[in-house]
């Protein structure tokens, strides 16, 4: 490339021709004094969207101490009923009972409690002691059914799933289900319930003759599975959404593109059942997509399988797993468990999900105030996720400066440059901000503090692996003196290139002399020459420690060009700042 142009300036600029050099991080250490902190780290449990050990609701539990040692472990109920529970016997097609069924559930969780509540409604379950899991009425319109042996009764009826009338009866009941619950505050997940046995991607109870009596096949399974998938994604579009995958990888894969989540009921000491961990989890995970575990067996039956419950739990928490049922004991019995138990489920809170927290913080140890300068509080933090998974939001962080009354008297909100739903387990992710405090701002001593958001929803604040959280939800960090002129913004040195060049330095292929013509004075820089390749820059000048970190600077410049043979775009302004390195 060639060119040649002129230049005149009353302060420094960087062009297309032209490049700042900046001072080495050192010498700016050196410049502003800085502190360095390392937060304290905390293992208890954390309470966060998203995530969450979560056990049976049944309503039973309405009398259980609220100081019980598992109390503030499990923070979500999970109810799991036959769809036809949400209607009274005789009632026909759209008379749903979903008030009087389930508001008492989140008057218990969600109202009293303050925790959160998970539903899965079924259209086929062996546990059931009633003849009729999906209602009669749809039966007795012509959805065709097989008659199963269930364990508690004799006879069963289920739908043939992949029945277009079946379907059809599936979509207007999800859609009502939709518009009671979508949204509805306190509601944390929904599985999809209305297929297979148990809601879950299998059919243990059909026979193969079952199986061609009905006109099954795994692609009529598959398209029935895309299809209840669907009517989820459309009647719950502000819930997070889960369905029990297994061995079909299609189902699953179509599930994650509609954003739907994974489930799987069946963990044991091996893994979980299709071994779905390093199949599905480990790779969809790093889709956005957040994993859930239940335990294959009760603890008694695990105790009979000779199944060791410790190691159960390390190796589901091999896996980038969020949610977890421990659906091991009875709430009853969880007063006063095994000692394993017990073991099994801190092991289980310190490692679900996400546990975000600053590993290490660099910031000012003191700020200016006065003589109209705005000062620069420099933030330099390191954040690590101790958990085993990524959040499924992207989050924001609030940074504050507070008196000693506890006041915020400035705060800035920063959008991490790698969103927290790329922060991976033990990986540490550095990020910068800059609270710019008034000039006016009075003497003393001040605390920086900060908290996670959901910028969206600003009164959820998100829970951090750090002590020492406030009731607003946000962790103290550092001391932080403001002083009369501390730090004063320097200014940059005023460049007469009326009179020389000295200090640029021309690239490759370049050169630099000075020229008597200028634009409105008396002298400017002539830049010419032809340099190998492509570059933006054609000078530059080294600043020394010339620069304050967090300081604004205003850099101008005049250019005319004398010469211009190119074809394509012709020289124009370009600022371009290099740090020590060159980057």
């Amino acid at each position: 490339m060639r060119t040649e142009g002129l230049f005149a300036a009353a302060t420094l600029v960087t062009l297309s021709i032209l490049c700042l050099q900046s001072v080495a991080p050192r010498a700016a250490s050196a410049a502003t004094p800085m502190q360095k902190i390392t937060p304290a780290y905390s293992d208890e449990v954390l309470n966060n969207p998203g995530m969450g050990i979560y056990c049976f609701l049944t309503g039973n539990e309405a009398e259980l101490p609220v100081n019980a040692w598992f109390y503030p472990l499990v923070q979500i109920g999970y109810h799991r009923a036959d769809w036809a529970s949400l209607q009274n016997a005789g009632d026909g097609e759209g008379h749903y009972r979903f008030d009087e069924k389930l508001k008492p559930l989140f008057d218990l969780w969600v109202t009293k409690w303050h925790k959160r509540i998970a539903f899965r409604f079924m259209s086929s379950n062996m546990h059931s002691q009633s003849e009729y899991v999906s209602p009669k009425w749809m039966f007795d319109a012509g959805v065709p059914y097989v008659v199963h042996k269930g364990l508690y009764v004799d006879r069963q009826v289920d739908p043939v799933f992949w029945d277009e009338k079946y379907l059809a009866a599936q979509d207007r009941f999800i859609a009502e289900l939709g518009k009671y619950l979508d949204g509805k505050d306190g509601l944390e997940f929904i599985d999809i319930g209305g297929i297979g046995e148990w809601g879950e991607m299998h059919l243990s109870r059909w026979s193969t003759q079952e199986l061609a009596d009905t006109g099954f096949t795994p692609d009529r399974y598959i398209a029935a599975y895309r299809h209840m998938i669907d009517a989820y994604v459309k009647a719950f579009p502000h819930t997070r959404i889960f369905l029990n995958v297994g061995d079909y990888a299609t189902i699953n894969d179509y599930a994650a593109m509609r954003g739907v989540n994974f489930r799987q009921d069946g963990l044991n000491p091996q893994g979980a059942s299709y071994d779905v961990g390093p199949r599905f989890y480990r790779e969809y995970a790093k889709r956005g997509i957040l994993c859930n575990y239940e335990m294959y067996a009760g603890y008694e039956e695990m105790q009979q399988r000779k199944w060791d419950l410790i190691k159960t739990f390390e190796k589901g928490l091999e896996d980038p797993i969020s949610y977890w049922h421990i659906n091991l004991l009875s709430y009853k019995q969880m007063l006063n468990p095994p000692d394993d138990y017990r073991q099994a489920l801190k092991l289980l809170s310190a490692k679900l999900g996400y546990h975000l927290a600053i590993s290490e913080l660099e910031v000012n140890q003191q700020v200016g105030t006065g003589r109209g300068i705005p000062g620069r509080i420099v933030i330099r933090s390191t954040w690590q996720n101790r958990g085993i998974a990524a959040p499924a939001y992207s989050y924001a962080v609030q940074w504050m400066l507070k008196d000693a009354t506890g006041k915020t008297v400035v705060e800035t909100l920063t959008y991490p440059r790698t969103p927290t739903t790329r922060w991976w387990t033990d990986v540490p992710v550095t990020e910068s901000a800059l609270l710019r405090v008034p000039s006016d701002l009075p003497v003393g001593t001040y605390t920086l503090a900060a908290r996670m958001i959901n910028a969206e929803k600003p009164a959820q604040t998100i829970e951090l692996a750090m002590k020492g959280r406030q009731t607003d939800g946000t962790y103290a960090l550092a001391s932080i003196e403001a002083k009369p002129g501390a730090l004063a913004a320097a200014r940059l040195p005023k460049l007469d290139l009326e009179k020389d060049v000295a200090g640029w330095v021309p690239v490759t292929g370049m050169t630099l002399t000075h020229a008597s013509e200028g634009y409105n004075s008396a002298g400017s820089v002539k830049v010419a020459g032809r340099q190998p390749g492509k570059h933006w820059d054609y000078a530059y000048l080294p600043l020394g420690n010339a620069l304050q970190p967090g300081a604004r600077y205003r850099v101008t410049c005049w250019m005319k060009v004398a010469d211009w043979s190119a074809k394509d775009l012709p020289p124009y302004v370009k600022l371009g700042l290099n740090d020590a390195k060159g980057v």
